[in-house]
């Protein structure tokens, strides 16, 4: 008797789900803000379970309800409003999904190749003369930034390089080039002018 009581009440609930959706496709926002306050907690509850991060899982729910509002002229849920629904919810984390990924390989990619072309020396872009001064001016550095320096600027030695060269991190070998280069700039830029 109970599971009949509840098969009857997803049938009501059902009925009343689509007759929302087609009210919605007819521009009835009321219908919308039935729709919404019944549906919104069990849909964000579902992105919650999958994202396990409240703020995506808030933003994809109200994306969800917002193409919805955009899109109520296309809707049309004949069976199944339920499904449609947590479908389409399920359609926005697969995007989700797969455009973090995208990014992540784009920026990897991007990240190589700006490492790279951020590492040429300086003795490819000038004379000899001009490298000679640079040399002579880097002698008024700090023994470590003036080693990391020309290792780097003049001899092609990558931050890596650098830094297994010294036993010391990537990250302290960039901050001696940057302190080099900052220290160094104002002359860089009159000579290079």
């Amino acid at each position: 008797m109970a599971f009949y009581l509840w098969r009857k009440e997803c049938a009501v609930a059902t009925d009343t789900l689509l007759e929302l959706l087609e009210r919605i496709r007819t521009n009835d926002y009321q219908a919308f803000e039935q729709l919404f306050e019944a549906h919104w907690r069990e849909l964000y509850r579902y992105a919650h379970k999958v994202l396990r991060h409240a703020p995506d899982a808030e933003d994809i729910t109200q994306e969800l309800f917002c193409d919805l509002w955009a899109n109520r002229a296309q809707l049309h849920v004949q069976t199944n409003a339920q499904g449609y629904l947590l479908g389409a919810l399920r359609k926005k984390i697969l995007t989700r999904f797969r455009d973090a990924d995208i990014r992540s390989r784009h920026l990897q990619h991007f990240g190589a190749a700006q490492e790279a072309s951020a590492e040429l020396t300086l003795k490819h872009l000038v004379s000899h003369d001009t490298l000679a001064a640079v040399q002579a001016q880097a002698q008024a550095l700090p023994p470590k930034e003036k080693e990391v320096f020309l290792l780097s600027m003049l001899h092609d030695f990558s931050v890596k390089e650098i830094a297994e060269r010294f036993a010391t991190s990537e990250q302290t070998v960039r901050n001696q080039m940057n302190s080099a280069l900052h220290k160094l700039s104002p002359y860089l830029v009159k000579l290079l002018s």
